[in-house]
């Protein structure tokens, strides 16, 4: 039996400098480990990911699922004689349709013993937040290692930051799932201990803090049936994945700062990672994907979690 599945639901305090991805949500786990009891704590804590693991999905606006990729529909032929204007707005119909990212978790749960694109598609959300708080630009200046001080010229440049947790219609709520064999109060606990730490860049500036909601177990969410599997989080392909389809984003990961102070370089090795909303049929039993290793030159003990949360659904026949 696979360890419990929970549903954690964060509350955002402030900006987000990073997003919430899977594997940098289970570094900030660690580094939690760590500054609550020590290094030999998080040693055992990383050597025990075998018999009890923590397995971390990204962090989702609250009630919605990443779109699984399923099969493509076959495409219903216009009808013959039909205007331009017709075809131009079912046209652009399919293209509106193909660029919503998310799918309700009760949207998901009524269709997915019977999944398919016909059935998906008129059931696809958008995220229900201002898109103008969705990426705020923040300008930096370069300083001059040189002379302590800003240049007059090419020093400028801009980073983006969420502030979603200021639109009164997103409400700051994101939903974490976690599949672990530690308690309820367990998972609360650690993931309280990064939201005041801080989560992601400039953490020590205020960005990344939030509280714990609600943690609970999600029975229903984690189905014991189904011919696929939907992963929740950024991870790697293992050989236990059959028939996957999946899209790929370069990872260009960094250590934190505790790292870095003891003379770490920064940067980690680029990673190829599946987005969530990759879907497979599995050969064997969970965790699928893989607790990485030699993911930095310098340190060989420094690990990125490129494992799935995951949850059953049939695939049908359209």
């Amino acid at each position: 039996m696979p360890p419990p599945l929970y549903r954690v639901r964060l509350r955002l305090r402030a900006p987000l400098g990073t997003p919430l991805t899977s594997g940098t949500l289970f570094g900030h786990l660690c580094w939690a480990v760590l500054e609550r009891e020590g290094d030999a704590r998080l040693q055992r804590f990383l050597e025990d990911q075998n018999e009890t693991p923590w397995v971390v999905s990204d962090g989702f606006p609250a009630g919605l699922l990443p779109r699984p990729l399923l099969s493509p529909a076959l495409r219903t032929p216009m009808p013959t004689g039909a205007s331009p204007s017709a075809v131009a707005d079912a046209a652009a119909a399919r293209k509106s349709q193909a660029r919503r990212p998310w799918v309700k978790v009760e949207d998901f749960q009524a269709i997915r013993n019977g999944l398919n694109e016909n059935a998906l598609v008129p059931r696809l959300a958008i995220e229900p937040s201002s898109s103008s708080l969705a990426d705020v630009r923040v300008a930096h200046n370069r300083i001059d290692r040189r002379t302590g001080t800003t240049p007059k010229e090419g020093g400028l440049f801009f980073v983006g930051e969420d502030w979603r947790f200021a639109d009164e219609a997103d409400g700051g709520l994101r939903d974490v799932y976690v599949r672990t064999p530690a308690s309820a109060d367990a998972v609360r606990n650690l993931f309280q201990s990064v939201g005041e730490m801080g989560y992601g860049r400039d953490a020590t500036w205020g960005r990344g803090r939030f509280d714990v909601a609600d943690v609970r177990r999600d029975a229903m969410l984690d189905s014991p049936t189904g011919n696929r599997w939907l992963s929740l989080s950024h991870g790697v392909i293992t050989d236990g994945m059959r028939s996957p389809r999946y899209r790929l984003v370069t990872h260009f990961g960094k250590i934190g700062e505790g790292m870095a102070r003891r003379g770490r370089r920064p940067w980690k090795r680029p990673i190829l990672l599946a987005r969530p909303g990759a879907t497979f049929a599995a050969e064997g039993d969970e965790p699928f994907g893989i607790l990485l290793r030699d993911v930095h030159e310098e340190d060989g003990s420094i690990r990125h979690d490129a494992r799935h949360v995951a949850v059953r659904f049939t695939e049908a026949l359209q």
